[in-house]
C-alpha cells in the first residue's frame, strides 16, 4: 500500500515538470518573437534595412545553433536544473538590453547574445522531461512544455504590437525581461531535480561509460541523420512564417501593428495547439503496438502541411489567408506532436542532451538561413515563388522519412532499446 501510494505521488510530481518549463518555455517564445511585431519601428528609429530586419532572426538563430551542441553536452554532463534557471535569468538580462540600444548593429548584438543564453535551456529542459517519463507518456509531456512554445508566439506577437504602440517599444522588452527574471528565481525554489529524477527502470542501462567517444556514432545514425535533415526543413519553412508574415499581413492588408501580429501568430499557432496534443495522445497510446508508430504521425503531418504553405502565399483575402494559416498550422502540429519524442526514442540516455541540442542547431542554422534569404531574395522573386521552393523542401523532407520508416527506424531503435529486439514487429 505504501510503495503504491509513493508509486503515485511520484507519477503526479512528474506532470508538475512540464507545466512548471512550460511557462519558461513561453517567455523564451516571447522574447524572441515580440520583436518581430515591431518591423516598422525599427525602419523608422534605428533605420533598420530589409537585410537587418532578416538578421534579427538569422543572428539569433545561428549563434543558437552553434552553442546548443554544447550546452546539450554540457547537459549531459551536470545538474540540468541548474542550466535552466541560469539561462532564464540571463536571457533576461539579454532582453532588457535589447530594449536600451540605439543602434542597428547593437540591436543584433544583443539579440546574439539573447540565443546564446537561451541555448543553455531546451537541450536540458527536454531531456530532463524525457528523463522522469516513459515511453508511454513522453509525446504528451513534450507536448505540454512545447505548448509554451505556441503560446508564447500568439501572445508575443499579439503583445510586441500592441505594446510597442501603447507603451513604446523599449518599455515592452523591459516589462518582458522583469517577468523572466522573477519566473527564473521561482524555478530555482519549486524545481528539484532530483526529486524530478525518472526511477532506475528508464533507460539507466542505456548508460556508457565513455559518452564523449560515443557522439560521432550518435551523430551518423541513419534514423537521427533523417530526423535531423527533416528538423532543418521544418524550421527554415516555419522561421520564414514567423519572421515575415506579419509585415507581409501588414503590408497586403493594411493592418495595425497589433492586429497584423495576431493575425500572422494566431491562425497558425491555435490549430498547431489543437493537433500538438491530439498527435501525442495518438503517439504515445500507438507506441504500445508499433515503435514505429510516432514517425507514421510525423510522416503525415508533414506531408499534408506542404500544401498550405503555398496557400498562405496566394491568398487573395484576408479570410483565405486565415484558413490556409489553419490548415498550415494544424499538420504542422501534427508533425511537431511527435518529434522529440521520437528523437529521444533513438538516442541513448547518456547523449541525449547532446543529441538533442545538435539537432535543435541544425533547425536553428535553417531557420537562420531562410529567415536571412527571404529577405535578401524578396526584391527578386515573388512571395508566392519563395513560399512555393519552401513546400518542395518540405515534401523532400517527407520523402526521406517514408526511406527510414522502412529501412532503417527499426535497426536504430534496437541499438537503444536491445531488451526489446524480440518484441519489435518486422518493417515487412
Amino acid at each position: 500500500m505504501h510503495l503504491s501510494k509513493t508509486m503515485a505521488q511520484q507519477d503526479w510530481r512528474s506532470w508538475l515538470l512540464p507545466f512548471y518549463l512550460c511557462g519558461a518555455m513561453f517567455l523564451a517564445y516571447m522574447a524572441r518573437q515580440s520583436l518581430f511585431s515591431i518591423f516598422p519601428i525599427l525602419r523608422k528609429q534605428l533605420f533598420f534595412s530589409e537585410v537587418q530586419l532578416g538578421l534579427t532572426g538569422t543572428v539569433f538563430l545561428w549563434t543558437y545553433a552553434l552553442a546548443n551542441p554544447i550546452t546539450g553536452y554540457l547537459g549531459d554532463r551536470f545538474s540540468k536544473k541548474n542550466l535552466i534557471v541560469a539561462g532564464i535569468i540571463l536571457w533576461s538580462g539579454c532582453t532588457f538590453m535589447i530594449g536600451t540600444t540605439q543602434s542597428a548593429s547593437g540591436l543584433l548584438v544583443w539579440r546574439g547574445a539573447l540565443a546564446l543564453t537561451q541555448a543553455l535551456y531546451l537541450p536540458a529542459a527536454v531531456a530532463l522531461i524525457v528523463q522522469v517519463h516513459s515511453e508511454n507518456s513522453r509525446s504528451k509531456a513534450l507536448s505540454v512544455h512545447g505548448a509554451g512554445q505556441f503560446i508564447g508566439i500568439i501572445v508575443g506577437g499579439w503583445y510586441g504590437g500592441f505594446a510597442a504602440e501603447w507603451l513604446g517599444w523599449r518599455s515592452m522588452l523591459w516589462i518582458l525581461a522583469l517577468v523572466t527574471a522573477m519566473y527564473g528565481v521561482a524555478l530555482a525554489f519549486i524545481v528539484n531535480e532530483k526529486g524530478d529524477t525518472a526511477s532506475p527502470r528508464l533507460d539507466r542501462s542505456q548508460s556508457a561509460s565513455k559518452p564523449a567517444a560515443q557522439l560521432p556514432n550518435t551523430l551518423l545514425t541513419p534514423t537521427y541523420m533523417s530526423y535531423c535533415f527533416s528538423f532543418f526543413s521544418i524550421c527554415a519553412i516555419l522561421w520564414v512564417i514567423y519572421t515575415w508574415l506579419p509585415d507581409i499581413v501588414k503590408t497586403k492588408f493594411n493592418l495595425s501593428l497589433a492586429d497584423a501580429g495576431l493575425v500572422a501568430t494566431l491562425y497558425v499557432q491555435v490549430p498547431m495547439i489543437v493537433a500538438i496534443f491530439g498527435g501525442a495522445f495518438l503517439g504515445d497510446r500507438l507506441m504500445k503496438r508499433d515503435k514505429r508508430s510516432r514517425l507514421f504521425i510525423m510522416i503525415s503531418g508533414l506531408t499534408l502541411s506542404c500544401p498550405f504553405i503555398y496557400f498562405i502565399a496566394r491568398a487573395e483575402t484576408l479570410e483565405q489567408l486565415k484558413l490556409a494559416a489553419l490548415g498550415y498550422g494544424f499538420f504542422k502540429g501534427v508533425f511537431s506532436s511527435n518529434f522529440l519524442a521520437s528523437l529521444s526514442d533513438i538516442l541513448p540516455v547518456d547523449r541525449r542532451g547532446f543529441g538533442i541540442g545538435f539537432c535543435n542547431s541544425i533547425g536553428a542554422l535553417a531557420a537562420g538561413l531562410s529567415a536571412y534569404l527571404f529577405g535578401l531574395l524578396k526584391t527578386q522573386f515573388s512571395i508566392e515563388t519563395l513560399f512555393g521552393f519552401a513546400g518542395v523542401l518540405g515534401l523532400v523532407a517527407t520523402s526521406l522519412l517514408m526511406i527510414t520508416l522502412w529501412l532503417f527506424f527499426l535497426r536504430d531503435y534496437e541499438q537503444v532499446h536491445p531488451k526489446l529486439n524480440q518484441a519489435l514487429p518486422s518493417p515487412g
